[in-house]
């Protein structure tokens, strides 16, 4: 959820044991494709295209600016949203875009400032400043607006407006969690289209902590409104907690010294929440369908790409990117979609709900039966007489630490709603789901989807692993052999640090409990490499994942159901792929 959250503390001795797999297709029985090669090299490294990057911008003119939060945001934030919409603002979905490019020209590498957009740089909590300062080793003199300079002028890989490479390349739209951007995913995003995929990374306005909406050249309200309400908006906007807040607005009321630190439970609460939440993925799907109906009209030649555009009301956009793009992106193969925390929940829908996705990759958390839109998995069954899940092929790679998701799935919805006088039976409807997390499944919710899902289906699961490192890149890009450099002095991230474990079993319920202290995986010896374990684990499934189903490469397919590190003890790998032959 929270991209960057402060992490709480529970995993065991069971995740020790060799990796289980099972498979509904056993692959060959010849060794696995990639220990013909290095798996630093292949997974680790850039591929053989450069790297183009641009900010785009997606307009739908048949939904309100932000509707969820008119009807979920405080009061504040709803005078806001009555100001944009009466300047005749529609929703506008910003992103970043990567993808394949042409060598050579003019094109300069793009700082991480040109990328940024939206709020001032480093005033958010997601990819931002303030994590990289937080978590900054090294030389201690730099005064904080020097280390904000390093970090803004840091520049990518990836080259600014570059044209984009000859071919068709598949898509892939990358999916934040709560409070995220679009450039958390600058590395990831990198690596993939350096090996042949678009990346499109949207920073949606329902909660992102650093939207670029108003910076679109066809912003209504920008146009109308002035640069000192512009600005003024997007305090607000980047200012306000949404979905916790929510939590606690619909869950609990105050009733000094009741319960939980004076919180009395709602009745009706959980289906508030419930209603809330699947307001909130009903707007991100329909961002992610904006996305897919302009990636459509950039595929197009000059022409027809600029008459879509004009039609959705953004002809200024239009005219500068149109053309840019057409014939490059292979839309018939099928679009990715990959998120993390609520991201990853995006994702898992995404699959289900718009036929245009072909697979989904999701990472640290999959929905509970309360949060989904209605029937958007059908009125069929799984297994146990259980409603049915994903229809579609879908892979979930989580942690055995992830305390986040424990703080929230566990702590709040069933220790503090109990405590404030609750039951949590009312809205963990499913058995599975209100199974108390243990070493061997420590995200009973995510198990739960798994178990659910009645299409091609993979779970990873990541001895030590948290909340946040799959998707944050922070110590590579600024690392000890590639510091910030502020007053003089070097700066940088080492990767390592001390956690403790969190709540498995009965002392789940023990507000006092406080785990063994650990170290989070970082960097590790597997195969006789050293690989830095998130980023490794992250590529390699994904890659494999999207290769097999939008590249229609077999032998990614069984890459994808294998454990490529076995020497490590990390990875529990469960797959059903009937599709894989």
């Amino acid at each position: 959820m929270l991209a960057l959250a402060a992490l709480l503390t529970g995993c065991g001795s069971e995740m020790d044991a060799a990796p289980s797999q099972t498979a509904a297709v056993s692959p060959p029985s010849s060794p696995p494709p990639e220990t013909a090669t290095s798996l630093a090299d292949e997974y680790m490294s850039r591929g053989e295209y450069p790297t183009g990057v641009r900010r785009v911008w997606f307009h739908d003119p048949e939904r309100p600016f932000d509707g969820w939060n008119a009807e979920h945001a405080s009061a504040g934030y709803k005078r806001t949203l009555a100001e944009i919409n009466a300047a005749g603002e529609r929703q506008i979905v910003g992103a970043l875009m990567w993808y394949p490019a042409r060598g050579g020209g003019a094109a300069r590498k793009a700082s991480f400032e040109d990328l940024s957009g939206g709020a001032p740089f480093g005033a958010s909590y997601g990819f931002s400043t303030q994590y990289w300062i937080s978590n900054l080793a090294g030389g201690s003199g730099a005064s904080r607006a020097a280390l904000v300079d390093a970090a803004k002028a840091r520049l990518s890989n990836s080259l600014l407006d570059a044209p984009p490479a000859e071919g068709k390349f598949p898509v892939v739209i990358a999916a934040h969690g709560l409070g995220g951007t679009a450039l958390q995913w600058s590395t990831f995003a990198e690596y993939l289209a350096s090996r042949g995929y678009v990346v499109v990374a949207p920073g949606f306005i329902a909660d992102s902590s650093a939207p670029s909406v108003f910076d679109s050249p066809d912003s209504q309200f920008a146009r109308n409104a002035g640069a000192g309400a512009v600005n003024s908006a997007y305090r607000t906007i980047v200012g306000e907690g949404k979905v916790i807040s929510g939590f606690y607005k619909y869950f609990f009321e105050r009733d000094g010294g009741f319960g939980a630190g004076g919180l009395r439970a709602v009745p009706g609460g959980g289906d508030k929440v419930g209603e809330m939440m699947a307001g909130f993925f009903i707007q991100r799907l329909g961002d992610v369908d904006a996305i897919i109906q302009g990636l459509d009209s950039l595929n197009k030649g000059a022409d027809g790409c600029a008459a879509d555009y004009a039609a959705r009301g953004q002809p200024n956009h239009g005219a500068e990117i149109c053309g840019a793009f057409a014939g490059a992106l292979d839309m018939d193969a099928g679009i990715g979609v990959m998120g993390h925390s609520l991201g990853s929940v995006t994702a898992q829908f995404a699959a289900a709900q718009n036929d245009r996705v072909a697979a989904a990759v999701g990472y640290n958390t999959a929905a509970p039966r309360y949060w989904e839109p209605p029937g958007i998995f059908g009125d069929g069954l799984a297994q146990d007489g259980q409603p049915a899940g994903n229809p579609n092929p879908v892979m979930q790679i989580h942690g055995s630490e992830d305390a986040f998701v424990q703080s929230v799935f566990r702590g709040l919805m069933w220790n503090t709603l109990s405590a404030a006088g609750g039951d949590p039976e009312d809205i963990w409807v499913l058995a599975a789901e209100r199974e108390i997390p243990t070493d061997e499944n420590p995200q009973p919710i995510s198990r739960n989807a798994y178990a659910r899902a009645t299409g091609d289906k993979a779970i990873i699961l990541v001895k030590d692993l948290d909340h946040d490192s799959l998707t944050s890149d922070f110590p590579t890009l600024a690392s000890r052999q590639n510091p910030l450099i502020a007053d003089g002095e070097s700066h940088w991230i080492d990767g390592t640090w001390t956690d403790r474990r969190k709540a498995v079993g009965e002392d789940v319920f023990n507000s006092a409990f406080r785990g063994d202290p650990f170290q989070p995986i970082g960097w590790r010896t597997a195969n006789g490499e050293e690989l830095y374990m998130p980023t490794f684990i992250r590529n390699y499934y994904t890659r494999n994942w999207f290769d097999y189903y939008l590249k229609g490469d077999q032998e990614a397919g069984i890459r994808a159901t294998r454990n490529p590190i076995a020497d490590t003890g990390l990875l529990d790998v469960r797959t059903e792929m009937p599709s894989l032959k």
